[in-house]
């Protein structure tokens, strides 16, 4: 299974990030692409704790954890997922620093590794390990690159 922590699959990351541009239109959704790049930065984000997300409500926090090795599992994410509240971007981006933070976001995770991830609670599927961290934000990153055919 790809995972962000696995440097090829990281590297794949990276480059369909770099086939976007300003004018990239998505296939799905309502987010623009610069939207999704601040989107996706946030997302890398929580792993790591620099982005803080609130637990989700019952019953939606019982169903995140019976539903998670089915979502972490292969295949893509559903499309119009619901997401964290703090990962919801409705205002106007900039691309090309929305674009360079997403970038940054997955490099770090990178450097970091599996031991750079705190003890941090995923919002709709409760605590997660290192490696489904590394699972999920790729998978993340997939679903929405996919959405603007990159």
């Amino acid at each position: 299974m790809k995972n962000i922590f696995n440097e090829a699959d990281r590297n794949e990351i990276l480059q369909r990030i770099e086939k976007l541009t300003p004018t990239t239109q998505a296939l799905w959704g309502k987010m623009n692409v610069a939207q999704m790049l601040a989107h996706c930065a946030n997302g890398a984000k929580m792993p790591t704790g620099e982005i803080k997300t609130t637990r989700a409500p019952f019953p939606f926090n019982i169903l995140g954890k019976l539903l998670k090795s089915k979502i972490l599992a292969e295949g893509p994410l559903r499309r119009n997922s619901p997401t964290a509240q703090e990962l919801k971007i409705v205002d106007p981006k900039d691309f090309d620093k929305e674009k360079a933070n997403f970038i940054a976001a997955v490099k770090k995770l990178g450097q970091l590794g599996e031991q750079g991830i705190k003890d941090e609670i995923h919002p709709f599927f409760g605590k997660m390990t290192a490696k489904e961290w590394g699972r999920v934000n790729y998978k993340h990153a997939d679903h929405h690159l996919s959405q603007f055919g990159a």
